[in-house]
């Protein structure tokens, strides 16, 4: 599957002993949830960032995700891998929350940066560049449909393969592929009609094909 010219290196996937956490977590022990939570944090944090507008929310989104998986953990039977069905439920949340505010994510809205750009040995004219760059990147994602940024995100972000994705949708595969086709065409569009992310389409031009309907 090639990667649109906003991929970003995929999210390391657990390790294989996230079985043994669930099964320890749902026998009642804290300690293991926590570990999934550490574990898993990160991840759910940047996606929840992706799709929606700010930190406020994102933070919220976050905290409901963890307990909705903590009080439905009984109900987790393990047909799926533990990282589809947590993010099925960060999915859902970030969505409630959207309906719940009557808002959504449109190009030109303040948002924060969805990743920490702040490195040791950055000037400020560096910090200040990397933070414009990364709203740039944001509102590229903001002006797609709330379905084709979703795959989006899940495929071109997260580095989850089309059938992953759709399984967290529970969709077919082919509809998950032509949202994808779509959103990528779009995004290319975007990327070129701004200045500051014209390279990014070098990425897209090194790809080896195009996941098309």
């Amino acid at each position: 599957m090639a990667k649109s010219p906003l991929a970003l290196s995929a999210a390391a996937r657990p390790a294989n002993d996230d079985e043994a956490l669930v099964a320890r977590a749902r026998a009642g022990d804290r300690a293991a949830f926590g570990q999934l939570f550490t574990r898993h944090h990160g991840r759910v944090t940047a996606m929840c960032t992706r799709l929606l507008a700010d930190r406020g929310r994102v933070d919220d989104a976050v905290q409901q995700t963890f307990l909705e998986a903590w009080r439905c953990l009984d109900r987790f039977e393990g047909r799926s891998r533990f990282t589809t069905w947590l993010t099925r439920i960060a999915i859902h949340t970030c969505f409630g929350l959207r309906r719940r505010l009557a808002r959504l994510v449109f190009v030109g809205e303040p948002v924060e940066p969805a990743f920490d750009v702040e490195e040791p040995g950055r000037t400020p004219e560096q910090l200040a560049l990397a933070r414009a760059r990364e709203v740039a990147i944001r509102e590229v994602l903001a002006s797609l449909s709330q379905k084709k940024r979703t795959v989006f995100v899940l495929a071109d972000l997260e580095g989850m393969t089309s059938p992953e994705v759709a399984e967290v949708l529970g969709v077919p595969d082919a509809t998950v592929r032509t949202r994808l086709f779509h959103a990528r065409r779009e995004v290319a569009a975007a990327v070129r009609a701004h200045p500051g992310l014209s390279d990014l389409l070098e990425t897209r031009g090194r790809a080896r094909g195009e996941v098309g309907p």
